[in-house]
């Protein structure tokens, strides 16, 4: 009986060996999104241009104003959202992602530029006409002063009407932006000042915990790649759901007053760690899923940024902030190597300790082993996957190995080794392995490792493998053993 068949064999005189790869550590500020520090944008198109962009900043804070977003009951403006916010942004910072959150009232509007793009007047107004007519009848509540901040119109956060409304918008919202590769994250709005769920000075207009409830059930539904974010560690702003936080008034009413920052106030609720600690201490580990970021709006939280930096990097790292601003130090030019070290405690910060390998490869099968190491303060909230690109001798790349751990399960300040089977035929000869951490999602941008030497696609080179696979064919007047 004759037989045809292919079979990889292993030189007899080829030895096997396994290589370990230990690429150095960088200390570069990386321009990696989700992270670092964020500026203002939200009248970009009618202030001509961006904000002053001194220390690398690519996250945008963007407050939608309901009005532009529903210019009548369920007839939704995104296209006119794309080109009022942030297409504007996007070009002229192609790297540029947004924190976005829905407001219904702000108060002063006029005061931060707010109202630049509306029409049809009633300046003071940020929610949809059509709330306040017939068939809804919504409620508006004038107000001049609410300790400090005004003059506004509030829509009537309780009324049942405004509760569907506000549901239907949120899903909406959710429908068109969740998994959007752009958003950093959502801020939960739409009720109170600044959408902050708190009508603080004015508390006879304030939303009830019914509105909240509904509300806060409805961004969970509606959001489940995108980050959420709230203002405070509040019940029931936060209770069964894994919100994040936005701290805007950093460092004062971010922790315990132990470390003399200015104004700091830890005495209730609108201090995240008191929240934390005596309100919802089930949010403790919020961070692990969702983003903490923070702004300073003050000269003086400003200045602590510089003269207090030790402070200021423990609790960074203590609360796990992955951006600050849009307020805050980066908004000032100078102090580059603070803010840089700065910069590379926010958010995730990934390096590869050491990778293990048997060179020369001689079987379709082969095994990695990475050790890689979150240096940062929190980790990624968005889906990737740490990648490994096979460049030949021509700087072209062949094939491509993910690993199968998604890259948010890297918790910061922790080291993780991940062995996995790779089985895929290489032509023969020298490759250059590039890592970097490769979006889901194609149209996201990808990741720079915290390591030296790149090319000049931010991989970074991890060393030169040799693939050596025999294939042999045998005739078809070969005999098989055993046949006669």
């Amino acid at each position: 009986m004759k037989s045809c068949f292919k079979a990889y064999i292993l030189l007899v005189s080829m030895t096997c060996t396994a290589e370990d790869f230990i690429p150095a550590p960088s200390n570069e500020v990386l321009n990696n999104p989700h992270r670092g520090f964020m500026l203002w944008g939200s009248n970009v198109l009618a202030d001509g241009g961006l904000p002053d962009n001194f220390h690398g900043a690519s996250i945008y804070h963007v407050y939608l104003p309901w009005r532009m977003v529903e210019s009548s009951d369920q007839v939704f403006e995104w296209d006119l959202i794309e080109q009022t916010y942030l297409e504007p942004i996007s070009d002229i910072d192609p790297q540029a992602t947004f924190v976005m959150r829905l407001v219904a009232d702000y108060p002063d509007g006029p005061g931060s530029g707010i109202d630049n793009h509306y029409s049809g007047g009633d300046i003071n107004r940020d929610y949809p006409l059509f709330l306040e007519q017939t068939p809804l009848n919504i409620g508006r509540r004038v107000y001049t002063d609410c300790d400090g901040d005004g003059p506004g119109i509030a829509p009537d956060w309780n009324d049942p009407e405004f509760i569907s409304q506000a549901n239907q918008l949120i899903l909406a919202f959710g429908l068109h932006f969740d998994g959007d590769p752009r958003i950093t994250a959502v801020q939960v709005g739409l009720l109170g000042l600044w959408g902050e769920w708190h009508q603080s000075g004015c508390d006879t207009l304030a939303p009830h915990d019914t509105v909240k409830n509904s509300l806060k059930d409805t961004y969970d539904l509606a959001f489940n790649i995108t980050p959420l974010q709230t203002r405070y560690a509040r019940n029931p702003d936060v209770t069964n759901v894994t919100f994040g936080f936005h701290e805007d008034y950093f460092p004062s009413f971010t922790a315990q007053c132990i470390y003399g920052f200015p104004l700091c106030n830890d005495s209730g609720d609108w201090n995240l760690e008191y929240g934390l600690t005596h309100v919802v201490p089930a949010a403790r580990n919020n961070w692990q899923d969702n983003p903490i970021s923070g702004e300073s709006p003050l000269t003086s939280q400003k200045n602590a940024w510089v003269s207090d930096e030790a402070d200021i990097t423990t609790i960074i790292n203590d609360y796990h902030f992955s951006f600050l601003g849009p307020a805050g130090k980066h908004e000032e030019s100078g102090n580059s190597s603070v803010m840089n070290r700065l910069a590379n405690q926010l958010g995730y910060r990934i390096q590869i300790n050491q990778m293990t390998i048997k060179t020369p490869i001689t079987t379709p099968l082969t095994t990695v082993s990475v050790t890689i190491a979150n240096v940062g303060s929190a980790p990624i909230y968005h889906p990737y996957q740490l990648a490994l690109d096979w460049v030949n001798a021509a700087n072209q790349t062949v094939t491509t190995w993910i690993f199968d751990q998604p890259m948010s399960e890297y918790m910061p300040k922790l080291s993780t080794t991940i062995d996995q089977n790779f089985f895929q035929t290489l032509p023969n000869g020298s490759y250059s392995i590039r890592a970097y951490g490769r979006p889901l999602n194609p149209n996201a941008q990808p990741l720079t490792l915290a390591n030296s030497n790149k090319d000049v696609l931010n991989r970074v080179i991890i060393g030169e493998v040799q693939v050596s696979i025999v294939d042999l064919i045998f005739a078809d007047d070969f005999e098989t053993i055993g046949n006669d």
